[in-house]
This record gives C-alpha cells, sequence and structure tokens, in this order.
C-alpha cells in the first residue's frame, strides 16, 4: 500500500542550473545547456515528429533485428509500481522493447509532445502530459497518481531540455513522496546511429546490433528525501545511472568476447 502525501508548488524541486562536475563527467556540450537557459523545445528524430505513428511500428519492427540481452528487470508482480529512470538519448534503445510493462511516460505537453506521445501509445505506454520544468507540481502529481493506481512510470531523467546527462531531481522526489523504488538504466549497443544535431544525442540501435540493457539495484528513499538539496537529489541519480551505463558497457564487452 503507497502512501499519499500531499504535495506544495513549494515542495516542488528545481534544477535551474546544472553542477558543473556532473556536466562535465556527463559531457553535457554547450548547445544542450544553451538550449535548456533559453527554453528551447528538444530537437528530436524528424520522423518521430513528422509520422510518429509509423516510426513507432518502424522502430518496434527493427527491434526484432536486435540482438538484446536484459539485466536486472525487476518482477513487477512481486516489486509493485516502480520508477525506471534513464538518460534522454536511450529512448530509441530501450523503449521498443518494454511497451509490456504498460509503464506511463511523462512526455511534454508541447507540439512536439503530441507526436512523442502517439508513438508512445503504439508501443504499448501510457502516456502521462505535463512538464518537469513548466509548472512542475501538475507532472508529478499526475505520474504520483499513477503510482498509487499502481502502474510504473519511466522518467527520461535530464528531459526535457537537458542539460544531457545531468539529472533532474523529480524522481527521487516522487519515489520519497510515494515509498516506490527508482530503478535507474543504462545500455550499451555494438552498432548504432547517433543523431549527433539533437542535444540529447539520441542513439538509435542499428539492426545486427548487440543491445545490453542494465536495470540497477532498486533505490529507496524515505519520506524526508524530498527535503534534500535539489543538488543532492540530481548527483545521486545522475551517479546512479551511470553506474548502471558502465554495468551495460561491461556487459557488452563480455557479450562480445563470447
Amino acid at each position: 500500500m503507497i502512501e499519499s502525501g500531499k504535495m506544495t508548488e513549494d515542495e516542488v524541486p528545481r534544477l535551474e542550473s546544472a553542477p558543473p562536475a556532473g556536466a562535465d563527467e556527463a559531457g553535457a556540450d554547450a548547445a544542450g545547456a544553451d538550449a535548456a537557459m533559453a527554453g528551447d523545445e528538444p530537437e528530436e528524430p524528424v520522423f518521430f515528429m513528422k509520422w510518429p505513428r509509423l516510426a513507432a511500428r518502424f522502430l518496434m519492427l527493427s527491434a526484432k533485428f536486435v540482438r538484446t540481452r536484459i539485466v536486472g528487470y525487476p518482477d513487477l508482480k512481486k516489486t509493485g509500481p516502480v520508477i525506471f529512470a534513464h538518460w534522454h538519448s536511450e529512448d530509441l534503445s530501450m523503449l521498443p522493447h518494454f511497451g509490456h510493462s504498460r509503464a506511463c511516460i511523462l512526455i511534454s505537453p508541447s507540439r512536439d509532445g503530441a507526436a512523442l506521445s502517439q508513438a508512445a501509445s503504439v508501443m504499448g505506454y501510457g502516456v502521462c502530459r505535463g512538464s518537469s520544468s513548466r509548472g512542475g507540481l501538475g507532472a508529478l502529481l499526475v505520474l504520483k497518481r499513477n503510482l498509487e493506481g499502481g502502474a510504473s512510470v519511466i522518467f527520461a531523467a535530464d528531459g526535457p531540455r537537458g542539460p544531457r546527462m545531468v539529472a533532474k531531481p523529480g524522481p527521487i522526489f516522487l519515489a520519497a513522496k510515494t515509498g516506490c523504488p527508482i530503478y535507474p538504466v543504462g545500455t550499451a549497443g555494438s552498432l548504432e546511429y547517433v543523431f549527433k544535431k539533437s542535444w540529447n544525442r539520441t542513439r538509435f540501435q542499428l539492426p545486427g546490433s548487440k543491445l545490453a540493457v542494465v536495470f540497477g539495484p532498486p533505490l529507496f528513499f524515505s519520506a524526508e528525501a524530498s527535503r534534500w538539496p535539489v543538488m543532492e537529489q540530481s548527483r545521486l541519480l545522475g551517479a546512479a545511472i551511470a553506474d548502471a551505463a558502465r554495468e551495460a558497457e561491461l556487459a557488452l564487452e563480455k557479450w562480445r568476447a563470447e
């Protein structure tokens, strides 16, 4: 049973700028940071924006030709609803494989978000419309209701506008309010195309690629974690996702050596 806690606008965590050390370690580029400061919408792969339903079907078909190993995926029947957190660049690599979870994805209410919502629905996901950067309280309340209703949620932790690979504090705040664990997720692929013009450098796994997807150990947070400094929440979550990504690289190296 998940305890419900009331949230107010003053409680909602905000990360106005990235921790310099985290940004350097993550390799956040200047363009992504500038876009975040300017309030620009994220640049997504064009085919998703113009033909979202067709693009989603293509992505699911393409994923069938990617050899995938999944490590540490939780048994949701035993764990109950959880919070998955990954980097935005891994959307195209990860999402085609987990629509069966019926998890809810937070997607911005922008025009691009409308297209991405259609794609996510085709892949089997629930869609929660809201922005973690504009009126974050509403978005967190929507996700909180989904968790309380038994549905897991998925966070692109550095979304919706970057900086790249610098985690927002929302997942930890939500975990502290609901008692649901966070599972950090990392991926590594042997043959991929990188959308270098997108702020998040989205990675697409090409047919014939080997893809390792690693779910790190669950992270549990007490209610008091919601009052931790925002930068500390960001650092902790970013480190956990980075650990999962390193484990995915190691799993891929071992696989390729077999």
